[in-house]
């Protein structure tokens, strides 16, 4: 049985190889993807976020035919914390603002829930 926390998430994947999240306004990597779910990511980055900011960001996400598709998302500071490696951070964002192909593309690289 799954504790009340659990079911509260959203289901998340990792990121299995390198995908950097950049934000479209300055061009700037945020960081790196380390998970996703429908409604927020955790990127881990060289440098420290504002609390609260808001970005509109992009990355790739490959389909089920590995073809790449642009995300454009946009995401809001939730937290973050230093990592266990010096000069690099840890930080959540929640999803803000989607396309509706931008959302069908995160849902199917996600996948369907585990049970």
């Amino acid at each position: 049985m799954k504790s009340e926390f659990e079911q509260r998430r959203a289901p998340r994947k990792r990121a299995s190889s390198p995908m950097p999240v950049v934000d479209v306004m300055t061009d700037a990597v945020l960081g790196q993807l380390g998970n996703l779910s429908a409604t927020g990511m955790m990127l881990l980055g060289t440098r420290e976020p504002r609390s609260g900011a808001v970005h509109q960001v992009t990355f790739q996400l490959p389909d089920a035919q590995h073809r790449e598709h642009a995300v454009v998302i946009g995401i809001q500071e939730q937290w973050h914390e230093p990592a266990a490696s010096a000069g690099q951070f840890w930080s959540g964002y929640r999803i803000i603002s989607g396309s509706e192909d931008d959302v069908r593309a995160i849902d199917e690289w996600i996948g369907p829930p585990a049970d």
